[in-house]
């Protein structure tokens, strides 16, 4: 195996940031280009705002009727990268702090690859802050660890004298949302680096076709390897390394020795398709194409669970209808299902599964990564869409939020003369009509219709997502609205004569991505910053 450093890059890269230049920098194989404004121009919010779920069990298409304790936004889409006339298409994210990174690569014979980081400290308006092309290498997949990116590669031997075989672990540090040193590549055997992972000691790489599941260490130094056939992906943990074969299944492996500890035997998958691991609370999750999504115990393989994919549209080829990627984070399951979409499910409780529905997004589900309050989901050619959970969050200092009830009603939310209605936690519904007294304490999204009527209150602490955009959504305040916390309004805010806004606390937000019309009569007071610059 050899390393290759790429020392003419790490030194223009050095003259580069002393300059701050914006013109992209090419350095063959390798074009890094640092204008922000430019690469950000990719990011649409063209149907930005709060997400429905289709019911599974309703006719193809319908949103589902009910309300929901997961409220979903649409940050925003991301055109994938064009290279000359050529689309890349995304295929793995990984998300550290305020920063995501995502690889790309081109289909079929050619090899053209990239890499974007994303900076995501403002979860309503991420930005891309660097981008790496690399014109003769496609990018399967990466991490971050400890200030370090490490990719999965395919490099072209024809074009690279550099690297002795197509398969390649590829890294470079990155700090602040740049790039910061040279591109280091280690060549190990097989076509194509398929994925890598980091354990205590060492990074773990698979690479397919004849390849093998090879460990180097910080050096890159390789150390222990395994033959094995069609390696996919590979993940780490509970002290174990478990790798995913399309043609023999999951193995578990000792991260050291790479001595296999557990087989378990999956059907043979379609040849270089996709596929995905995650690990958590002691249990494996594995994308098994048309069969869904399998979980594992990792103490012993036995099987806990499967899932299928929950709907099959009649319009799409079957072999189209393929579980691609599954990712698991704070109990939530998201699965990537090809045509068939992104299917979420809360398995905190694996012997009774509640499965939420499936994202109303378009286009085809290649991959998915779910990290705390930001979901990524690259849809082939079409790129990515960018997703925010908007999870329960209140000041606890609010006593007035002690001890409230989760809600447990309509996907309409209506408030009844002389009634007063209290909820706490989370809740994504339909619309809210109040006509009296209503609070809520965590986290609301409405889809459609927030209509507060004259002599009405209603106040709202923790975060509120409305509206989607172009879609002509009002948020009409007729009356008192007390806020706390986050509120984004996906369309317009119209304050008629009477109606006011009245901000509690310190550290308020308020993003309205539409108009602010504020009538003679109105008010808007308290400790709030205005992110879009819309209030008079």
């Amino acid at each position: 195996m050899k390393k290759q450093y790429l020392l003419g890059l790490a030194i223009v890269l050095g003259f580069y940031s002393c300059n701050d230049s914006t013109d992209p920098i090419s350095v063959s194989p390798i074009t890094i280009n640092s204008d922000s404004e430019a690469l950000t121009a990719r990011v649409k919010m063209d149907k930005a705002g709060v997400i429905g779920l289709i019911d599974p069990t309703a006719p193809a298409g319908r949103i589902q009727e009910e309300s929901s304790d997961l409220p979903l936004v649409l940050v925003s889409q991301v055109d994938a990268p064009q290279v000359g006339n050529q689309t890349l298409r995304a295929t793995h994210v990984d998300i550290d702090g305020d920063y995501a990174y995502v690889s790309y690569n081109m289909e079929g014979d050619t090899y053209l690859g990239a890499v974007d980081i994303f900076d995501i400290s403002n979860p309503y308006s991420p930005k891309i802050t660097e981008q790496a092309i690399f014109s003769d290498t496609d990018i399967s997949s990466l991490e971050y660890k400890n200030g370090i990116l490490y990719l999965a590669a395919a490099v072209d031997i024809d074009a690279n004298s550099e690297v002795t075989s197509p398969a390649n672990l590829i890294t470079v540090s990155v700090s602040g949302g740049r790039f910061t040193s040279g591109f280091a590549y280690t060549s190990l055997p097989g076509y194509v680096a398929t994925d890598v992972a980091n354990t205590n000691s060492n990074t773990a790489v698979t690479s397919g076709n004849d390849g093998i599941i090879g460990l180097f260490d910080a050096a890159q130094t390789a150390g222990n390897s395994t033959e094995m056939e069609d390696l996919r992906a590979v993940a780490f943990g509970n002290d174990k390394l478990a790798v995913l074969s399309g043609t023999s299944g999951v193995h578990i492996l000792d991260p050291n020795s790479l001595s296999e500890v557990i087989s378990i035997p999956l059907p043979a998958d379609v040849a270089g398709a996709k596929r995905t691991l995650d690990i958590e609370n002691g249990n494996l999750y594995v994308s098994e194409g048309a069969n869904g999504a399998g979980i594992y115990k990792m103490s012993d393989g036995s099987l806990v669970q499967k899932l299928a994919i929950p709907i099959r549209p009649n319009d799409v080829e079957e072999g189209d209808i393929v579980t691609n990627a599954v990712s698991v984070d704070n109990n939530l399951l998201f699965m990537a299902n090809g045509a068939a979409g992104i299917s979420i499910s809360d398995v905190s409780n694996l012997s009774a599964i509640k499965e939420y529905g499936v994202l109303d997004l378009a286009g085809s589900s290649n991959f998915v990564r779910n990290e705390e309050e930001f979901v990524f989901v690259a849809t082939g050619f079409g790129g990515l869409q960018i997703l925010k959970i908007n999870k329960a969050s209140t000041d606890p200092t609010e006593a007035v939020c002690a001890g409230l009830p989760a809600y447990p009603g309509d996907y309409w939310l209506n408030v009844n003369g002389g009634e007063t209605k209290k909820f706490g936690g989370a809740a994504s519904i339909g619309g809210l009509n109040n006509n009296s007294n209503f609070l809520f304490c965590g986290s609301l999204a409405v889809l459609d219709q927030f209509n507060m009527n004259g002599g009405s209150v209603t106040e709202i602490y923790g975060s509120l997502a409305f509206g989607r955009m172009n879609a002509n959504n009002t948020m009409h305040v007729n009356s008192t609205l007390k806020l706390s916390g986050s509120i984004v309004i996906y369309g317009n805010l119209n304050l008629n004569s009477g109606g006011k806004i009245e901000f509690v606390g310190s550290g308020n937000s308020l993003t309205v991505f539409g108009t602010v019309t504020q009538n003679s009569g109105s008010s808007i007071t308290g400790n709030f910053t205005d992110t879009e610059g819309k209030v008079k």
